[in-house]
């Protein structure tokens, strides 16, 4: 949660004493964060709340994700960050926020910020009425929020005002070595060496180019360019800064402000500060005859202040779209000011000003401290800017008034120093805004609803990334993206963000008690607006509610909206929910930690904090985590999303921006360990006089008033003790030097401040007659200058209130010792103590909140009488349920059951009152049972008696048994009577239960289960209500059987099973049967309906309308185990097998015969993608070489033109980038994946060069797939239009066949320039038949003329290429099992079948596939057997692979280049022996050279 920078300021009227009390009110919002508010503080309502506004369609937001999975941590997340931990708390932990809280606080402190996650069943609903629900947002520019990117753009815009001051015309900005000199950093790095002058003594340019990221450039040009821009833009201004800065210091000092550090000191101050008329100010102006022109040299060019100082003067046009590119504003040279040249400055209306305030800050400038005459109404009076002179203080002599064109202050031209004649016709400042007063803030944005802010964010998001795919928009791509505009200088982005909103005007997103009273998240401890007021948090002591702190605030987010480093007010905790919406990411930093990031910013922006003091409390700056690890300081990171929440522990800074469009919720709250943390928040407020939200004091002072507890006292004792110490402490000190000083106790309970460091004085403080400001007891001394006589001391608690409070809460921790000698003077007064005493007692030390060790043994005797009580209860009590629901008590500890019946019996015997009576004795306690047990033995005696009659004279009235067994079963003894008396009340039960059931119907495992009740009672057909069951069953089990044979007869008629089924409502049958048969009879008939409904569509004119396969498919596999199938069913089966037989034909073009049905989808899908990439029309070749022919110009330069902006380069056959190993081809030098080329990195070593297959036909690529031509795929496709069932598959090929087509289009003006191409057209005719032979479709015309036409221009062979139609390309056979020409036997006995060419001539071209051999296989070391069978088939493939080995290799001969490494020769590969030929045995080494003379007759690399 985002802490508050600018706080309800304190308004005093100065009209009585009484008015010095605090009125909080919302300040005008001129930062990051808004102020903290009492609820009595809040605006009204706006008018905006009666408007309805569209609503917020909550399906278009992100919501709660789904936690069964959990993610994992970010590894590699940006600045090298790592995450903050995550917790799932389970349902149980969940239960107590504030319990579990503290379960992971001591690892929580360890990263300053964690996320808890609910758990899935925690699911609030968002109550939030978006109809009605508005805000106000807050416009960000990212770059002015880095803290490094601000200070160099207020550093650029005072070094333009001065030299403008000066008379001198800057229209253009050094370059040095063709780079913009950035004047800032080149500032910062000579400060760093100590100056101007000692970097000229040691010669230090060149390393501070070096620094500024200059190289190859000679170094002494280099120091020349860099010393003279340093002399001529910034030395100058260093000068005056000397001169003029310290006074303006001191000034502001002497003033009240800036909010510097202060001490709080008891000793009284060297001087009484003045007044601001008592000040003066001298401003730096030079003569305007000093007035010189820059001109260029050799070393220093110049860049136009156009472009070089955009940042400086980028604002938005008041009518224009405010998502909307920034306006380029320049400086004007005439010297009139442009009216939006410079950064944004904050201005208050002058309505509403009553203290010049510095932008961001709490503190009001130039307040007087030691006035001395008291203020009233009538003297009040505002001064506006200019009014009034700011040297001499007089307002006369307005004509001779000189206004800074910035702050509008007024200056007598005769008291400025040089004085001026006459007003500047250029625009002139004050030494004020020439040296910087650092303000910055965020301005206002628009009044937008839900709907359309996220219209806003939207539009915003898809406009700043229209140049990338939104797949491709990670979180990762945003987190980069926002830290880049964070830092970019010369990149201006404004955002929009719905900050601050206050829950109280605009409602909650968790629903309220007030508005949702029955919804149990209304009352949920982890709502937001019940967590601050937990009964463990320490802000239910503050008397009125705190919007932001106490009461949750809104936030409505948008990309790149941010909120900036700072930690929460006071240090509390803070707890962020996201209703719903895009990620916001998080930065946090340990609260051990917070002293190292706050001198890392203040190391990183000097000048920043010496004008803004308080900067890290105004929330409008930023860092990025890169810098603060650098400086060693830890920093952590984490993605917040819908449903999840963020915890911030104390005193730990934290940042983050959003990823888009989202509703958070946020609020404080403060467990008792913060308090250490609190009182250290309030140090730090007092120190920077920063107003508080609320008194800390007054805070522990309720907390001892309303909580008794020892637990709270444990923390609140110590707290309480140092508080009291202080402030007596401070009372005497001011007794001691202040003797005689009045003292009175107020008697009101207003609030007061201190009104030099506006601290809370809740206890205690000074006041005086002269004002009515009053002072905190550090700060006696600045409050005014008169007599000690005039001032009192006064004080809400006197000198023993306090005392005794301190004395009440250390009191709480004295109740274990009291309760102690409680117990040791009841023990001493009576040995045997009434458990009734002992019991009291006990609960007296369980309500004390703490652990008392002697409390113990008294738990340990009270619960031993308890358990005697207990046994002895289970004999006195009336009902046997109290006995049965103790039972578990005495159990419990005992591990076997035997034993645990064995005691069970003991104790329900007689003797055992007489046991548990003696037991007494030896025990430390009297109880009344004693007394009742003796009682016990008379009512069991009239038991006995009564239970003997009944037993002799049986009777049928259920009452009278039930009566006499309830009174025996309440003494909890075994009577044998009991056992006797029970048998015969359950007969009579059973009679009353078949009268009843048999008002109903019953089934079959009904009757059964009566008539085994029946038969363990003892009943049998003599009983008329056992003999009618009987017959019930008789009747269930022959329809029973004869349903079983009907469902096994292969024949099944289901007429017949219908009439049966009707028969059982008047028979008891098995449940489970009828079920079965019902259902049977439903799935016919809905079967018998399915078919018909497809049937009713196969024969739809249009295709799109004919049922799809996958329909029909699941109905024939739904009907596979009916007996009896539909009559209907065999045409729509022969439907599906026809479509089926289609399917397998495409496999067959893709040559994947064997791969089952649903493969060729994702073949089809394959194809597609490749051929898109390899057919795309807007790759194109790379360049353009001379002498080629006009037809690329005619067809293809546009094309090229519009490609020639591609970030990428593509290579290869699949035209893909670069990646992995590229193999280049030593004739056309294109670069080509081995692993496209299936060449593996071990092969590539024995090869230096390589040839391609585009640039020798005669190489030959082994690919996974077959190629089909592109007319049968037409084909294909016309005939599957054609097929009564619609397969999904068609969409596909139809896609595939659009894309080949449109290619074919395309080439068709190169096939028609046939003959005509010269030899600077090689490398064209190449690249597309490069594109060509890596598509998964043949486009056969296009191939054979590429070829044809790169063999006339550049032959490598005099034999011409071959027609793909007449040549067959190597492709791996498809696994199982690995091809092995070992195992692999070619004869028709072994069921392989090798797809001979006529079998593969119908499907065209190249696709007809060859065995490819891997390297073992190539190996002349073995020789690999082959059967006779298969020595014809055989034969044909050698001669085939001899065929396409190149001209010269295949005369019977293998030159010595094809030679294997074993020095055969390429007869002892090519031919057989005598021996092999007589046994038909073909040597492995012969087929082993085919594939290595095909793939290495080129080069590899």
């Amino acid at each position: 949660m985002l802490s508050k920078s600018f706080e309800a300021r304190s308004y005093r009227e100065p009209s009585s004493k009484s008015n010095s009390k605090v009125n909080r009110r919302i300040s005008e919002n001129r930062g990051g964060g808004g102020s903290r508010s009492r609820k009595q503080g809040i605006p009204s309502l706006n008018s905006n709340q009666n408007y309805l506004y569209p609503p917020l369609n909550m399906n278009s937001v992100e919501h709660t994700m789904d936690i069964s999975k959990k993610p994992q941590p970010k590894k590699d997340r940006l600045f090298g960050l790592t995450e903050a931990p995550t917790y799932y708390p389970s349902e149980e932990d969940f239960k107590d926020p504030f319990k579990y809280i503290s379960k992971i606080a001591i690892e929580g402190r360890e990263y300053g910020i964690i996320k808890v996650v609910p758990p899935d069943s925690w699911r609030p609903q968002f109550s939030l009425d978006s109809k009605r629900f508005w805000f106000k947002s807050r416009k960000q520019e990212l770059n002015s929020v880095e803290a490094g990117t601000r200070a160099n753009l207020n550093f650029l815009d005072q070094l333009h005002k001065f030299h403008k001051q000066r008379g001198v015309i800057i229209n253009k900005l050094p370059i040095v070595n063709r780079k913009p000199l950035d004047l800032y950093l080149l500032k910062k790095s000579v400060d760093r060496a100590n100056g101007f002058d000692e970097v000229c003594r040691r010669k230090l340019w060149a390393e501070i180019g070096r620094g500024l990221g200059y190289k190859g450039k000679i170094m002494t040009s280099l120091s020349s360019s860099l010393k003279n821009a340093y002399q001529r833009y910034i030395l100058p201004y260093d000068q005056y800064l000397a001169t003029v800065k310290p006074v303006l210091q001191q000034q502001n000092a002497e003033n009240g402000g800036p909010p510097t550090p202060i001490k709080r000191v008891r000793t009284p101050s060297a001087s009484s500060v003045e007044i601001l008329n008592s000040s003066s100010a001298t401003p730096f102006i030079l003569d305007k005859t000093e007035k010189t022109e820059y001109t260029s040299n050799d070393t220093i060019s110049e860049l136009s202040l156009n472009e070089e100082l955009r940042p400086l003067n980028i604002l938005f046009d008041e009518g224009s779209n405010k998502s909307s590119f920034p306006k380029k504003l320049t400086y004007q040279d005439d010297g009139k000011r442009s009216p939006d040249r410079q950064l944004k400055r904050l201005k208050m209306d002058n309505d509403s000003l009553q203290f010049s305030m510095i932008a961001g800050s709490n503190t009001a400038l130039n307040r007087p401290m030691g006035m001395t005459n008291r203020m009233s109404d009538q003297n009040i009076k505002v001064k506006l800017p200019g009014e009034n002179c700011e040297i001499c203080g007089r307002g006369d002599d307005a004509l001779s008034m000189l206004l800074c064109d910035d702050c509008d202050s007024g200056y007598h031209m005769y008291c400025l120093n040089p004085p001026l004649k006459s007003i500047p016709d250029y625009d002139w400042y004050c030494d004020k805004c020439l040296i910087g007063t650092g303000e910055y803030g965020f301005e206002d944005g628009q009044v937008y609803s839900l709907k359309q802010f996220q219209d806003k964010a939207n539009r915003f998001k898809q406009e700043h990334f229209a140049h990338m795919k939104s797949s491709s928009i990670t979180e990762d791509t945003i987190e980069k993206e926002f830290w880049r505009l964070v830092e970019s200088v010369d990149e201006t982005v404004e955002v929009e963000y719905g900050a601050d909103i206050h829950s109280t005007i605009h409602g909650s997103g968790f629903p309220t008690i007030e508005k949702n009273p029955l919804d149990s998240y209304s009352t949920d401890p982890w709502n937001l607006n019940i967590m601050p007021l937990h009964e463990k948090s320490l802000f239910r002591h503050i008397k009125t509610d705190i919007s932001g702190m106490t009461v949750p605030w809104l936030y409505v987010g948008m990309m790149f909206s941010t909120f900036c480093w700072h930690n929460e007010d006071h240090y509390t905790y803070s707890a962020n929910y996201q209703h719903f919406g895009a990620t916001k990411t998080w930065y946090g930093i340990p609260g051990a930690d917070a002293e190292k990031f706050e001198a890392a910013m203040r190391n990183a922006v000097p000048e920043l904090f010496e004008q803004q003091p308080d900067l890290l409390f105004q929330l409008v700056t930023m860092l990025s985590p890169k810098r603060l690890l650098e400086k060693n300081v830890r920093c952590y990171a984490i993605d917040q999303h819908p449903g999840e929440f963020v915890i911030t522990f104390p005193k730990a800074y934290h940042a983050g921006f959003n990823q888009g469009f989202n509703f958070n919720e946020a609020v404080n709250f403060a467990p008792s360990d913060w308090e250490p943390f609190g009182k250290m928040g309030v140090d730090l407020y007092q120190d920077y006089r920063k107003l508080p939200v609320f008194s800390h004091d007054e805070l522990l002072l309720t907390a001892a008033a309303r909580d008794s507890s020892i637990e709270t006292a444990l923390w609140l004792g110590p707290a309480l003790r140092s508080m009291k110490d202080r402030e007596l402490e401070l009372r005497e000190y001011i007794r001691s030097t202040k003797p005689g000083i009045a003292e009175s106790l107020l008697e009101s309970t207003e609030e007061f401040q201190c009104a030099f460091c506006n601290a809370y004085c809740y206890l205690s403080h000074l006041s005086c007659d002269c004002t009515p400001n009053v002072a905190c007891l550090n700060h006696y001394e600045e409050l005014c200058d008169c007599d000690v006589h005039s001032r009192k001391l006064e004080f809400s608690f006197s000198d023993g209130d306090l005392q005794e409070i301190v004395a009440k809460v250390n009191s709480r921790a004295e109740q274990p010792r009291i309760w102690i000698e409680k117990l040791q003077k009841i023990i001493s007064q009576a040995v045997k103590p009434s458990i009734k005493t002992l019991r009291s007692l006990l609960s007296e030390s369980e309500k004390i909140s703490y652990n008392i060790p002697e409390a113990i043994p008294l738990r340990k005797l009270v619960e031993e009488a308890n358990e005697w009580i207990e046994e002895a209860q289970f004999i006195l009590a009336r009902k046997l349920q109290n006995r049965r629901k103790n039972e578990k008590a005495w159990r419990r500890g005992s591990s076997k059951i035997s034993e645990l019946e064995e005691r069970d019996r003991e104790h329900r015997q007689p003797d055992y009152i007489m046991k548990l009576l003696w037991q007494v004795d030896k025990m430390s306690f009297t109880a009344p049972e004693i007394d009742l047990l003796k009682e016990r033995v008379v009512q069991m005696e009239d038991f006995r008696n009564r239970a003997s009659i009944l037993i002799e004279n049986p009777s049928n009235d259920l009452n009278e048994y039930i009566e006499l067994i309830e009174t025996g079963n309440s003494m909890n003894i075994d009577f044998p009577e009991l056992t006797k008396l029970n048998l015969r009340l359950q007969q009579l039960k059973w009679i009353e239960k078949v009268h009843d059931v048999q008002k109903k119907y019953l089934y079959l495992d009904e009757v059964n289960n009566l008539l085994v009740e029946g038969t363990k009672l003892g009943f049998d057909e003599q009983e008329p209500e056992f003999h009618k069951l009987l017959k019930a069953k008789v009747s269930g089990d022959i329809w029973e059987r004869t349903v079983r044979m009907l469902k096994e007869d292969p024949r099944l008629d289901y007429d017949i099973l219908e009439q049966k089924f009707d028969e059982a409502a008047n028979i008891s049958v098995l449940e489970s049967t009828y079920d079965s048969l019902e259902k049977t009879l439903l799935k016919y008939r809905e079967a018998c309906e399915s078919i018909a409904e497809i049937l009713k569509y196969t024969a739809e004119a249009s295709y799109e309308m004919r049922p799809k396969y996958r329909v029909a498919r699941e109905v024939i596999d739904s009907i596979k185990d009916l007996a009896t199938k539909p009559s209907s069913s065999p045409e729509l089966e022969k439907y599906v097998k026809r479509l089926e037989d289609w399917m397998r034909k495409g496999k067959r073009y893709f040559g994947k015969v064997n791969a089952p049905l649903h493969i060729l989808k994702h073949q089809l899908d394959s194809v597609k993608k490749r051929n898109e990439i390899c057919f795309s029309m807007d790759d194109l070749p790379r360049s353009f070489l001379e002498g080629s022919s006009e037809i690329w110009k005619q067809h293809y330069t546009q094309e090229l033109i519009a490609n020639d902006s591609a970030t990428k380069e593509l290579f290869c056959l699949c035209r893909l980038p670069e990646s992995g190993l590229m193999i280049e081809c030593e004739i056309c030098h294109e670069w080509y994946h081995s692993k496209c080329l299936k060449i593996t990195r071990g092969k590539i070593k024995n090869y230096e060069l390589y040839t391609c297959l585009v640039c020798d036909h005669r190489i030959q690529l082994p690919r996974d797939a077959v190629r089909p031509l592109l007319d049968n795929l037409v084909n294909w496709e016309v005939e599957g239009k054609n097929l009564p069932l619609r397969a999904e598959e068609l969409d596909l090929i139809h896609s595939i066949n659009d894309t080949a087509m449109k290619f074919k289009e395309f080439m068709r003006p190169l096939l028609a320039h046939r003959g005509n191409f010269v030899l600077g057209d090689v490398y064209y005719l190449k690249f597309f038949l490069r594109k060509l032979e890596g598509a998964d479709i043949c486009l056969a015309e296009e191939i054979n003329f590429l070829r044809s036409e790169i063999h006339r221009l550049s032959p490598l062979t005099s034999e011409p290429p071959p027609r793909v139609e007449d040549i067959l390309i190597c492709r791996k056979y498809s696994r199982p099992p690995k091809l092995e020409f070992k195992d692999f036997h070619l004869s028709k006995t072994t069921g392989t079948d090798l797809n001979s060419v006529e079998e593969r001539s119908e499907f065209g071209g190249d696709q007809a596939p060859k065995p490819y051999m891997n390297e073992n296989q190539q190996s002349n070391n073995g020789i690999t057997q082959f059967s006779k069978n298969s020595l014809p088939l055989l034969n044909d493939l050698v001669d085939v692979a001899i065929r396409q080995i190149p001209m010269g290799l295949a005369n019977n001969h293998i030159s010595n280049e094809y030679v294997s490494e074993n020095g055969n020769s390429g007869k002892d590969h090519f031919s057989r022996t005598e021996k092999e030929q007589d046994s038909g045995i073909t040597s492995m080494s012969t087929i082993s050279t085919i594939p290595e003379a095909l793939t290495t007759s080129g080069h590899s690399k």
